[in-house]
C-alpha cells in the first residue's frame, strides 16, 4: 500500500518566501479511500518574520475579502507554533512517504523548500516524488471533492487527497 502526502499552506504572499499562516497535511493511499494521518498547525508569524519571509499587500487584501470564519481560523492568535518546530514536526510526519502532493507544482512545496533551506535542513522529498493535483484534475475527470472548508489548510489537504483518490479510481476503471 502506497503512502502519499498531501500538503496545503495558507500564506501571506504567493512567492516562495511567503509567511505561512497555517499548514495542513494528510497521508493517504491514492489507490483506496484510506487517509492515514493528519497534521495541522497555526504558524507563529513572528518566527517567519525572523527568517526574513515575505508578506504581500495583495494577499493580505485577498484575505480581507474571505468569509469571517475563514479569516478567524487563519488569523487566530491562539495555539501558534514557531516555524522551526512546525518544520520539525512536518518532517517527522512526512518520513517514508512515497510521493508528495500539492495543489499546484509551484506553490506549497516550493514554499516549504524555501523554509527548509532557510533552516539549513533537507526536505523529506526528492524531486522525483513531487506530484501536482492541478495537472491530475485537468485530465477531464471530475475529482468529486467536497466544497466546504475552503482555505483551511487541513480541509484543503484532505479534500485534495480525496480528489486524487477519486481520479485514481476512475483511471483504474478506464485502463482495466
Amino acid at each position: 500500500m502506497a503512502r502519499h502526502l498531501m500538503v496545503d499552506l495558507e500564506t501571506l504572499a504567493t512567492s516562495p518566501d511567503a509567511v505561512i499562516l497555517t499548514i495542513g497535511a494528510v497521508t493517504f493511499d491514492p489507490a483506496s479511500n484510506k487517509i492515514f494521518d493528519k497534521l495541522y498547525y497555526r504558524v507563529d508569524i513572528e518566527s517567519c518574520d525572523r527568517l526574513g519571509m515575505t508578506v504581500n499587500d495583495d494577499t493580505v487584501e485577498w484575505w480581507s475579502k474571505q468569509a469571517a470564519d475563514v479569516q478567524t481560523e487563519a488569523f487566530a492568535e491562539d495555539n501558534r507554533v514557531p516555524i522551526e518546530e512546525v518544520i520539525e514536526k512536518f518532517h517527522k510526519f512526512a518520513w517514508n512517504c512515497d510521493a508528495f502532493w500539492s495543489h499546484g507544482a509551484t506553490f506549497d512545496l516550493v514554499i516549504l523548500d524555501c523554509y527548509y533551506r532557510k533552516l539549513n535542513k533537507v526536505p523529506p522529498w526528492n524531486f522525483w516524488q513531487i506530484r501536482d493535483t492541478r495537472t491530475l484534475f485537468d485530465l477531464g475527470y471530475d475529482p468529486e471533492m467536497p466544497k466546504e472548508g475552503l482555505h483551511n489548510a487541513l480541509e484543503d489537504a484532505s479534500r485534495q487527497a480525496m480528489g486524487v483518490q477519486t481520479i485514481y479510481r476512475k483511471l483504474n476503471r478506464f485502463f482495466r
